[in-house]
């Protein structure tokens, strides 16, 4: 959202979605949390290191720098044990009328749904969908489900799809989409 305000980026190694934010979306404030903290990006105001999933971790982070108007939760809760707390937790931690925007790999993408319906099998890997360090797999309405379990409203859920993916979906009257799209980018807002 624009303005961003108050910017929570779980996390969000050096933190330079955030500082992109500041520079461009309205950040007035950006706090960065990961497990390992080193040297962040300029525009980084805070950073904290902790276990993302210690619920007093999360308490006291979002009770010393909340509460925030934007948390980023990109491409980390499918690395968390327990990834419906962690929401639960944040969603304490939102301002009024504040949002979180997470990214998620869809578990329906075809480079993990065909070599398993095909072969009968399929190969972690060091990075991206088959990441070895995912615990968690979502589908679009798993998803939604995690992000909105605590009673946060979606806002908008979709993926990118591009122009030749984007044309074969169209063609497959939207049959296909969940089988091209990577990942889903979810926003949900806190509301009365």
């Amino acid at each position: 959202p624009e303005p961003a305000g108050r910017v929570l980026d779980l996390g969000g190694g050096v933190g330079a979605t955030g500082a992109a934010l500041k520079r461009t979306r309205g950040a007035t404030f950006v706090v960065v949390a990961d497990l390992v903290a080193g040297d962040t990006a300029d525009g980084v105001d805070v950073a904290v290191s902790g276990n993302l999933e210690d619920p007093t971790f999360l308490r006291k982070l979002l009770e010393d720098h909340g509460p925030f108007d934007t948390i980023l939760c990109l491409d980390v809760l499918e690395h968390l044990r327990d990834p419906w707390s962690t929401v639960e937790e944040l969603h304490k931690g939102l301002a009024f009328n504040g949002v979180v925007v997470a990214s998620i790999p869809n578990v329906n993408h075809h480079s993990l749904v065909l070599p398993l319906v095909l072969r009968g099998r399929y190969e972690l890997q060091d990075a991206g969908l088959l990441d070895r360090t995912h615990l968690r797999w979502f589908t679009k309405a798993s998803a939604v489900e995690m992000m909105t379990k605590s009673g946060l409203k979606l806002e908008t859920v979709g993926g990118y799809l591009g122009k030749k993916k984007g044309l074969l979906n169209a063609l497959s009257l939207g049959m296909l989409g969940r089988f091209m799209i990577m990942q889903y980018l979810v926003r949900v807002r806190r509301v009365a």
